[in-house]
C-alpha cells in the first residue's frame, strides 16, 4: 500500500493545555486513514500522552514518534531589561537513551526554573542530556527563527551553530507553512542557513 508523502512531526494533542485539541485515538485513526506511516506528538513540556499514544498507534499500524516541545532559555534581554520569554525547541526521541534524557530534561525544566518562570532549560543542560534525541529548530518561535524575524541574521546563525554543536547530525531546520507572514518572511533565511551549513530540512 502506498504511503502519504507527509508525516506530522509536531502535533499538540489535548495534553497541551490551551494549545491542542485532538484526542490521541482520533489522531491515530486519522493517520491510519490518510496512510501516514508515522506521526509524532510534541506536547508542550510534558509526556503525559505517551503511553496512550503508543498504544493507539500500535492498534492502527502507525509508527509512534515520541517527542516534546521544550522551552529553551533565551539569553537576549527584553525591552524592559528583564529576561525574555524562552524559545521553543522540538525534541524527538530516537532510542531508549533519548527517552531517558527527555524525561530528565523535562524534570530539570520544572525543578530548576525560578518561581513564576516558564519551565525551561538552558543550552548547557541540553548539551549534557542530548544523546538519543533529534532536534528541530522550532520554526518562527525557535531561537533561529525568532532572531531571523527580528532581523538578527548573525545572531540567528550563531544560534544555529550552537545547536549544531550540541546535536551534530541530529539537527533539522524546521519550516512551517501556516500562511503566517512571519513564516513566509523567515523561510528564505532558514533555507540559506540550512544550505550553507549542510543541514537537512523538515
Amino acid at each position: 500500500m502506498p504511503h502519504a508523502d507527509f508525516v506530522h512531526l509536531r502535533v499538540h494533542t489535548a495534553y497541551s493545555l490551551s494549545e491542542g485539541a485532538i484526542k490521541i485515538p482520533a489522531l491515530a485513526g486519522l493517520c491510519s486513514r490518510e496512510r501516514m506511516p508515522a506521526v509524532a506528538i510534541t506536547d508542550t513540556g510534558n509526556l503525559f500522552g505517551v503511553l496512550e499514544f503508543s498504544t493507539a498507534c500500535a492498534e492502527e499500524g502507525v509508527q509512534p514518534i515520541v517527542g516534546c516541545q521544550i522551552a529553551l532559555t533565551n539569553s537576549d534581554m527584553s525591552s524592559n531589561g528583564g529576561p525574555s520569554a524562552p524559545d521553543q525547541l522540538v525534541l524527538l526521541v530516537q532510542d531508549e537513551d533519548g527517552y531517558s534524557n527527555i524525561l530528565k530534561l523535562i524534570s530539570a525544566a520544572f525543578l530548576d526554573s525560578e518561581r513564576g518562570q516558564v519551565p525551561q532549560i538552558d543550552i548547557d543542560t541540553l548539551a549534557e542530556r542530548n544523546s538519543g534525541l533529534i532536534a528541530l529548530t522550532g520554526g518562527a518561535m525557535g531561537p533561529v527563527g525568532r532572531r531571523l524575524a527580528n532581523g538578527q541574521t548573525e545572531a540567528a546563525e550563531t544560534s544555529l551553530l550552537e545547536l549544531q554543536e550540541v546535536f551534530q547530525d541530529r539537527l533539522y531546520v524546521e519550516l512551517m507553512r501556516h500562511q503566517l507572514e512571519v513564516e513566509d518572511d523567515i523561510e528564505p533565511g532558514l533555507l540559506d542557513l540550512a544550505d550553507r551549513h549542510n543541514l537537512p530540512l523538515v
